[in-house]
């Protein structure tokens, strides 16, 4: 009999993702990463760098259509959130898959969005959202709220 421990696994990675299983954007991977959030808005979604510059380092206060509820967010995230609301409704079927669901958790103020949802939005198959994003890669921080039990 051997001497050496079993490996622990965190219940997360023991984990399927599911059409219902939550999606949304880790900031912290962006922090971690070599990446930088701005430059990736300025290079690769053709935004206009005075709006992002304009609203960096307000608070703008939201009030929840729903609860009432006054929500104080960052300038530069009211910026990108109006930005994403504003673009026509076919604008995530011509990008990319990560792209769009990008795209589409930042115009929601990256609240979670499963991937039934997500599949709405972008025009896609729920299982292909599910097959890229629900995997070990973590493609421009998109990752899968799994309960950490």
């Amino acid at each position: 009999m051997s001497n050496s421990p079993r490996p622990q696994l965190k219940a997360s990675a023991l984990k399927r993702v599911t059409p219902d299983t939550p999606f949304y954007i880790d900031y912290e991977w962006w922090q971690k990463s070599d990446l930088d959030l701005k430059t990736y808005l300025f290079t690769r979604l053709d935004i206009d760098r005075s709006a992002i510059l304009e609203g960096e380092g307000e608070q703008v206060d939201l009030i929840d259509e729903e609860t009432g509820e006054v929500v104080a967010v960052d300038g530069f995230q009211y910026v990108i959130q109006t930005y994403f609301n504003q673009l026509p409704d076919d604008f995530a079927e011509r990008m990319s898959l990560v792209d769009a669901v990008f795209c589409v958790l930042l115009a929601n103020a990256n609240l979670p969005l499963t991937a039934n949802e997500i599949s709405e939005k972008v025009k896609r198959p729920p299982d292909t959202i599910l097959r890229t994003l629900g995997g070990p890669k973590i493609y421009l921080g998109i990752r899968p709220m799994l309960d950490e039990d």
